[in-house]
């Protein structure tokens, strides 16, 4: 695995990192699954973990945490803080032990299930809030310290007040956190973000169907210095799928959407078969090629699926 300089930080981070958003949940596998699937993302050069307090209700933590120790001073871990879970999705995290077996025995699935019956959730970038998560996040993690904290979708608003700043560096003056950034939903929010001289990551989208970020985002934060995390590099999956197993209606939010979507993945699907290669590895290589990116990730849920993912990556 390539490693590469992370913006102007001391850390070396893998050409590709592991999105750990899938791991842990009691509708995702079990316990043991997502252990032997961090063990080989280790095991194969993989040195970057992306997670967040939120992620399966920080179940995503704790597994990375039991499956790296004995190996922290080889990864390096960035999280997120910024999401309140409500008071449904907290108790259910509290009753996973006996969720799990429950809904595996029902082949229950989540996006089978009532909005209303999983619960809330709202943001919170006060300063105690921030100082209580990330507090959170190192015990579930069992560790002293972040190698990046990131802010975890802020609205342009609170990016732009910057009353986050003062609390991100008390953490990183106290050895909590190493470096510290902001993960962002939008360009705008990015370049915002950019405009604070301490950022040192910055993390958005990018992929073949929307490459935006490498016009602008990207290319300035590498002129800043900035470590950036090029995520959702699959365009949520509708990258990996072969074209009869593509749901547009459920990643689009209209019909004109869904055109658009169809007449893209036919024109990429054309442009790598053109070139003797699947729509799968053209996809994996984009991100990497852009200048300025830093790591990008990849979401899975099983070794197998990681394997397939770094196999298609390689050619």
């Amino acid at each position: 695995m390539q490693l590469r300089d992370f913006g102007n930080t001391s850390l070396r981070v893998s050409e590709y990192g592991l999105g750990c958003a899938r791991i842990g949940g009691v509708f995702q596998g079990s316990a043991s699954g997502f252990l032997d699937l961090l063990s080989f993302a280790f095991d194969r050069g993989i040195n970057f973990y992306d997670t967040a307090d939120m992620y399966s209700q920080g179940e995503s933590e704790a597994l990375i945490g039991k499956a790296l120790r004995g190996r922290r001073d080889r990864v390096i871990i960035a999280s997120k803080v910024g999401y309140r879970l409500g008071g449904r999705r907290r108790l259910a995290a509290k009753l996973k032990p006996l969720l799990r077996p429950l809904v595996q025995k029902l082949k229950l699935k989540r996006d089978k299930l009532p909005s209303a019956s999983k619960g809330a959730i709202s943001q919170d970038f006060s300063a105690a809030y921030l100082r209580s998560a990330v507090e959170g996040s190192l015990r579930r993690l069992r560790t002293d310290h972040l190698d990046v904290l990131q802010l975890h979708s802020p609205p342009l608003e609170v990016i732009e007040r910057g009353e986050w700043l003062p609390t991100l560096e008390e953490l990183q003056r106290t050895g909590k956190v190493r470096y510290y950034g902001i993960a962002v939903d939008t360009l705008e929010a990015g370049l915002a973000a950019l405009r604070y001289a301490n950022i040192s990551s910055l993390q958005f989208r990018l992929s073949l169907l929307e490459p935006q970020a490498a016009e602008e985002l990207f290319p300035r934060a590498r002129e800043q210095g900035v470590g950036t995390i090029a995520r959702e590099c699959l365009g949520n999956g509708l990258l990996a799928k072969p074209a009869d197993q593509v749901d547009l209606k459920a990643n689009c939010s209209s019909v004109e959407e869904e055109e658009r979507r169809a007449m893209q993945l036919a024109e990429l699907r054309g442009a790598a078969a053109a070139r003797g290669l699947t729509l799968l590895q053209t996809a994996l290589a984009y991100p990497p090629s852009v200048p300025g990116v830093g790591v990008t990730l990849l979401g899975a849920r099983s070794v197998e699926q990681l394997r397939g993912l770094l196999s298609a990556a390689q050619r």
